[in-house]
């Protein structure tokens, strides 16, 4: 195996180079080079080299005086496993170079490259050993990158030597951006009822999205004529009919299916809690087909209320022939007389008894066109409301003083003895649905 020095230059104010002297015994040692120069570009003195059969590891290449340059590694002696490393840098100056292998014998090795100085490169690394008649010699390692000097450059590595692997650091990957805000939701379609739109998601990192716009309501349904599919999803009626004259009490109310009309078709009635309603599907053509209803029975005569007041919220169909109604009788012995409240209808698909006696009535918190007619021999008072309304209060007291002041055919000593309020229904359009949300009545 063939050795190799590096020179190293030599200034006017060198150091000692102290060579190492061996001997032919197998187990002399080599010895360090010379101290370091001082002031100006000094060189190192070169590592001892054993030279001898057996001979142990190259001597150390010499620490550089301050601003000289390298210091080279001695030599392997013949058969020695070991070669010196380089000398460290000096101040600014790069690292010695890696010491040369053994000629021949052993297992060799490439000596570690020196580690550079502060603010320097590191050193260039040795060779790998080659086989002297020994096993391959494995690669020197990679010399120490010098630590970068105050306002430089990161110091570079030693070269990787023969036989060795160099390890490339990998780049820093870049950071994630930011997550843009999530877009707005959009309203709930108009459903059954009308449920709520989904408010917008919220988009990782970003800003929150606002919620959606609540969506319209809509008809009640879908529903069948049957039971309990009469009643809307969602809905679990306490009680349900499809008998024609069904009826549940509750209270101190009665709850009626009331098909009292010819050609009427199928029609079934459901109660829930505060909220009832009715499924149909009557055919189109004659009258009034039914009247479902809830019912109370006050018994009491007009003069003994200050006040009557009752309240509805209601969800009605756009087809069929209909009106939603009070039907409030009053009584005096076998007298009776029907006075009915139309608060929302199908206007021009049905009309009243009799005929219109007076327009535009404001009497009981609304206004009011009102007929006066007869049916079955009893005499019929129809108020309906000039405009249509799903939900308000209407002052019954109010209503009877009106009339008993205009129409004088009953007063306060008659018997307010039946109270209805519901659906009376002459067609649909297919299975209809009508829902009382809400209902109550109030007196004093």
């Amino acid at each position: 195996m063939k050795n190799t020095l590096l020179a190293l230059t030599v200034t006017a104010f060198a150091a000692s180079i102290v060579s190492c002297s061996s001997t032919p015994a197998p187990t002399s040692s080599s010895t360090s080079g010379g101290a370091p120069g001082t002031g100006g570009a000094q060189t190192g003195g070169n590592g001892g080299e054993t030279s001898q059969v057996g001979g142990s590891a190259g001597g150390s290449g010499g620490r550089v005086g301050a601003g000289g340059t390298t210091a080279t590694g001695g030599s392997g002696g013949l058969g020695s496993s070991t070669v010196g490393p380089g000398g460290a840098g000096g101040t600014n100056p790069r690292g010695g170079a890696g010491g040369t292998v053994a000629p021949s014998g052993g297992t060799p090795s490439g000596g570690a490259g020196g580690a550079g100085g502060a603010g320097a490169m590191g050193g260039t690394t040795g060779p790998g050993g080659q086989s002297g008649g020994g096993t391959q010699g494995s690669g020197a390692s990679t010399g120490t990158g010098g630590r970068p000097g105050s306002g430089g450059t990161s110091a570079a590595g030693g070269a990787t030597g023969s036989a060795g692997t160099s390890g490339n650091g990998g780049t820093a990957g870049q950071g994630g951006a930011t997550g843009t805000g999530g877009m707005t939701g959009s309203g709930g379609a108009s459903g059954t009822g009308g449920k709520t739109g989904q408010g917008g998601a919220t988009a990782t990192g970003g800003v929150t999205a606002s919620g959606g716009n609540s969506g319209t309501g809509g008809s009640a349904g879908p529903v069948t004529v049957s039971c309990p599919g009469a009643a809307p999803a969602g809905i679990t009626p306490d009680w349900c009919s499809c008998d024609q004259w069904g009826q549940w009490a509750k209270g101190d109310a009665t709850y009626y299916n009331d098909i009292w009309g010819s050609g009427a078709g199928p029609q079934c009635i459901w109660v829930s809690g505060d909220q009832w309603g009715v499924a149909a599907n009557h055919p189109s053509g004659g009258s009034v087909k039914s009247y479902p209803n809830i019912s109370l029975s006050p018994g009491k005569a007009i003069s003994a209320y200050t006040t009557y007041t009752s309240s509805f919220e209601i969800t009605v169909p756009s087809g069929g022939a209909w009106e939603v109604a009070y039907d409030l009788w009053v009584q005096n012995g076998s007298t009776k007389i029907e006075i009915m409240l139309w608060v929302n209808y199908t206007q021009g698909k049905v009309s009243p008894a009799g005929s219109l006696g007076v327009s535009n009535v404001t009497t009981g918190g609304h206004t009011w066109n009102v007929y006066y007619g007869s049916y079955g021999g009893n005499d019929v008072i129809s108020l309906l409301r000039t405009t249509n309304t799903t939900a308000a209060t209407v002052d019954i007291k109010d209503i009877f003083n009106w009339l008993i002041a205009n129409k004088k055919t009953f007063n306060t000593s008659w018997t307010l003895y039946q109270f209805q309020f519901g659906p009376e229904i002459v067609s649909d359009s297919g299975v209809q649905s009508f829902v009382v949300n809400s209902f109550s009545v109030s007196s004093s």
